[in-house]
């Protein structure tokens, strides 16, 4: 049926096998629906924590080959430095029938290996080095892609219309960063969307900032590529944004002085 219906659970009422089915059915169908445009990736959640010598992911929802996957308790695996590479991952698992129930899990695991599998999606990538701690303490937007001793989230992939896309942290985090210099048009835009937004931002409009303020054809490219054209975009806005006020300031000076 097209619309809503809502079995009404009443004391004394027979309870019909009907009534548990449209539940079930309304339940699972909307969080289908509302993302069915989507791509695979994370949709919302699922923030990734440190201790000494723990990394967490927790609760979210994640979108994967049609299917919404909710992650209800956190996950946390021990890590140790190696530095090399680790890559801190979702497995899908096949798909089991039992006792009446549809079973479909995800495990995290961690690898020293780039390489994904066919069931598998990227959470955040570290090197970490002996004696040193990881940390998640960003000191500014281009610190996230730190080799070292730092979590990189840069290549996971967030849900979003038509294909996956960055971060919204990682986007917020250049508006935030961008918003204290002088900015044209274009960037506030643009940084208006990506503070406003409470999803990923769709990957073209990402895409058409960039080539718009670089004055490159668009082009689809992975996400380090797009970070890297981002923090471009970022150090000229700072650049120009310093010299703007300077200028100001010099102005106020003179102003006091006459």
């Amino acid at each position: 049926m097209n619309g809503q219906v809502f079995p009404l659970f009443e004391h004394a009422h027979v309870l019909r096998t009907t009534m548990l089915t449209e539940l079930r059915d309304y339940a699972y169908e909307y969080g289908r629906l509302i993302h069915e445009d989507y791509s695979d990736g994370i949709v919302s959640g699922c923030r990734i924590t440190t201790t000494v010598d723990t990394i967490t992911l927790h609760r979210g929802v994640i979108r994967y080959k049609d299917n919404v996957y909710l992650i209800t308790e956190p996950l946390s695996l021990a890590y140790y430095p190696t530095d090399n590479w680790a890559v801190f991952k979702l497995e899908f698992k096949d798909e089991v029938r039992k006792d009446g129930y549809i079973y479909r899990e995800v495990e995290t695991a961690l690898v020293n290996n780039l390489r994904l599998g066919k069931e598998e999606m990227e959470l955040c990538r570290f090197k970490l080095q002996a004696g040193a701690r990881l940390r998640m303490n960003y000191v500014d937007f281009a610190d996230r892609n730190t080799e070292f001793d730092t979590v990189n989230t840069i290549h996971a992939p967030f849900a979003a219309v038509g294909a996956n896309s960055l971060s919204p942290d990682i986007t917020r985090a250049f508006a935030r960063e961008a918003a204290a210099y002088a900015m044209d048009p274009v960037d506030t835009a643009f940084c208006l969307q990506a503070l406003n937004a409470k999803e990923a931002l769709n990957r073209e409009v990402i895409l058409l900032y960039t080539a718009t303020k670089l004055k490159k054809a668009v082009a689809d490219c992975d996400n380090l590529v797009i970070f890297e054209a981002l923090l471009t975009i970022l150090s000229r806005i700072k650049d120009n944004g310093e010299r703007e006020l300077s200028r100001t300031e010099r102005q106020r000076r003179q102003v006091i002085v006459d």
